[in-house]
């Protein structure tokens, strides 16, 4: 019976997860260290004892082993959840964040320097800019770019970020663009734009010079080819 109830909890968190309680979450973070037993009632005690999820990922082992179910090896799991949480939320505090030109070319040149093969990279925002993370692509070859694409499309869709950047280097050391770069960045954005995904840059690394299609307005001049 609790095999079928937890199968219906991770599907409900995979399509919704959006809509679960506080207790239905803590009931299945639960499930790594309580085998074949009804964590709900556990969770339902923890949020009672704690008040919320903040306090009782704030809980100390020896707190949390106060409360009926939870044992040395539960309490250890969902302490040091907690410090990893922390630890987080610490980090969260100074995350790359690349809201402008400014932001973005510090980050990009500091990314490709020293590079001398051709690298292309995906930058995934938030709505406010912070890096959420990256997408690397080496050596990409023109009869592979359809599945380099489709690849993409699958990291952006799993991902789910507000906007992408994408920058990639010109080794040969001129930073404008070429009409191959034209028709990538046209690709781009409109796999972006299926996505529901904003498309807000694509820029160019060479020579210590980064060229944006943005602030150059090259990206309206493509889009109306």
């Amino acid at each position: 019976m609790h095999e079928g109830h937890r199968g219906r909890m991770r599907e409900k968190l995979f399509s919704a997860d959006e809509a679960m309680t506080d207790c239905e979450l803590l009931e299945m973070f639960l499930y790594a260290r309580i085998g074949r037993r009804n964590t709900n009632p556990i969770a339902h005690r923890l949020l009672d004892v704690f008040g919320d999820l903040s306090c009782v990922f704030s809980a100390t082992p020896r707190m949390l082993m106060a409360v009926e179910g939870i044992g040395p090896e539960t309490a250890e799991h969902i302490y040091l959840a907690g410090r990893l949480l922390r630890r987080l939320q610490s980090a969260s505090e100074e995350r790359v964040r690349l809201y402008n030109f400014y932001e973005l070319k510090r980050f990009a040149a500091a990314r490709f320097a020293g590079i001398g093969s051709e690298k292309l990279e995906f930058y995934l925002t938030d709505r406010n800019g912070n890096l959420m993370c990256t997408h690397t692509l080496t050596d990409v070859l023109p009869d592979r770019v359809g599945e380099e694409l489709t690849v993409l499309a699958r990291f952006i869709a799993s991902q789910r970020p507000a906007n992408v950047i994408a920058a990639h280097n010109h080794p040969s050391g001129s930073v404008l663009p070429s009409a191959q770069d034209d028709e990538a960045v046209a690709e781009l954005w409109k796999l972006c734009a299926g996505l529901g995904v904003r498309l807000c840059d694509c820029v160019i690394v060479a020579g210590g010079e980064v060229y944006s299609y943005y602030r150059s307005g090259r990206f309206e001049e493509v889009l109306s080819r």
